[in-house]
């Protein structure tokens, strides 16, 4: 339901209006200008309806305060007749309507239904702007192989519905790309789409950046925060890397999920939601849940509908299309003067490992057009050693590549990390073909096969 303020200093009139509106609105009300701020700063409202004839502040200056606290909140000014002027004048500084004393009752619905209206049609128009805007489109993932047709034809299916998404991938493979994507394709899409990088935020600050705090509920919670659950209402939330969360916050977490309702820090009122979830990760969740640093019940929670999204490496026929794309928009972006690509160039660009994925091409690509912008044509000399160098072992097995894997992690995850080197490269030899790939790692298809399964290969 949404909530009305009525701001006036006569107390009849605050009955009348309650007595009105009650049936359809959930209706506040103050008798001065300060009552009415420290309302709007303490509660979620929709519109504010205010006498433009106060004691103390004036209308006007209550309207001028009220756009310092919430700028989106939509504003009827009432006023007499000999007051007109002054209430087109408050039409100027952001209010949206205005009514003339006396009123009629169903004059007040009409102005009140279409202001609310008109202010929501504001918000979708301004939301729809800024995801064009962000140019975050699904047509922008760019990928013709079997692998990225395969996640083309998943975000479609998976964005009729509202099932939680586990996005798992290598850094820099594009996953809130891809969770943009789902969105966009989704019911939700002229809702709001709402990221939260979870490695980005300290541990003792995530549940109140997730879920809100109110006033003096810890040190420095000068005012009362809306938290991204709450700004995403209707639409999409998406955790990035949610592994990283703690066991404590990953608790929180799974109630919300189950119950689509929470209380903000140091609140007290239950807040309901209405929100779909997409989560990622760039680690295995299972072996995660081995160690003991990832819940069992939440993983099944988020893991409803799983997409991977593979290593550049493993779909490197998408090289060419990713770097012609990126080419040109780094291009229009600072102004180059290169017209194009060596192909010996683009043949290196192919060979390499890019243990960075996407994001490291992207990067590769902004530098060399930032350096050698001026130049007619991208040459070998302009690429970063290790492209030029061919160097196309994410992991090197001398004696500092050894220290290397021995700073990465545990026993399981080195081995697990060479496995999957080797197979990767055993199956590009192999140009994909599993038997084949087998033989030259003198297995069977059936152990690949495991061995893959395990990895989370495709």
């Amino acid at each position: 339901m949404r909530t009305i303020l009525v701001v006036d200093d006569e107390l009849s009139i605050l009955e009348s209006f309650r007595m009105i509106l009650k049936e359809d609105y959930r209706v506040l009300t103050a008798i001065d200008g300060l009552k009415a701020l420290e309302i709007l700063r303490n509660e979620c409202v929709n519109l504010v309806i205010l006498d433009i004839m106060l004691p103390g502040m004036s209308g006007l200056e209550v309207l001028s305060e009220i756009r310092k606290i919430n700028n989106d909140v939509e504003v009827i000014m009432v006023t007499a007749i000999k007051a007109v002027k002054t209430a087109i004048e408050a039409m100027k500084l952001g209010a949206s309507d205005y009514i003339i004393k006396p009123f009629d009752v169903e004059e007040i619905k009409l102005v009140i239904d279409k202001t609310l209206r008109s202010g929501e049609l504001a918000h979708e128009v301004a939301y729809l702007r800024s995801e064009l805007n962000k140019n975050f489109e699904f047509n922008n993932i760019v990928g013709q192989s079997p692998a990225m047709r395969q996640i083309f034809d998943t975000i479609i299916r998976v964005a009729k519905g509202d099932s939680p998404v586990l996005i798992t991938g290598e850094s820099g493979t594009g996953k809130e790309l891809i969770a943009r994507a789902i969105h966009l394709q989704s019911p939700r899409k002229n809702k709001p789409f709402v990221a939260v990088s979870c490695p980005n935020l300290p541990d003792n600050l995530l549940e109140s950046e997730l879920f809100g705090h109110e006033k003096g509920s810890f040190t420095n919670a000068t005012d009362k925060k809306i938290g991204r659950f709450e700004l995403a209402n209707g639409g999409t939330v998406f955790l990035d890397e949610i592994s990283e969360m703690s066991l404590s916050n990953q608790a929180k977490l799974l109630r919300v999920l189950q119950e689509y309702e929470f209380v903000r820090v140091g609140g007290t009122k239950t807040i309901s939601i209405d929100v779909r979830l997409i989560a990622s990760t760039n680690i295995n969740l299972k072996t995660a849940i081995t160690k003991g640093t990832f819940r069992e019940d939440l993983y099944y929670r988020i893991n409803v509908v799983p997409l991977d999204v593979p290593a550049l490496r493993n779909r490197r026929e998408d090289i060419p299309f990713l770097v012609k794309h990126y080419f040109q928009k780094y291009k229009e972006e600072l102004y180059s003067k290169t017209k194009k690509i060596q192909p010996t160039v683009m043949k290196l660009f192919e060979n390499y490992y890019w243990p960075g994925n996407i994001r490291e091409l992207k990067n590769v690509l902004e530098r060399i057009l930032t350096l050698y912008g001026d130049s007619d044509t991208i040459l070998e000399e302009h690429l970063p050693v290790e492209i030029k160098s061919g160097d196309n072992h994410h992991t090197s097995y001398n004696s500092n590549g050894l220290l290397e894997l021995l700073d990465a992690g545990s026993l399981d995850e080195i081995v697990s990390r060479t496995e999957r080197e080797v197979i990767e490269k055993a199956l590009q030899k192999a140009d994909g073909i599993q038997t084949r790939a087998a033989q030259i790692l003198k297995t069977t298809r059936r152990i690949l096969r495991y061995k893959m399964d395990k990895l989370g290969l495709s």
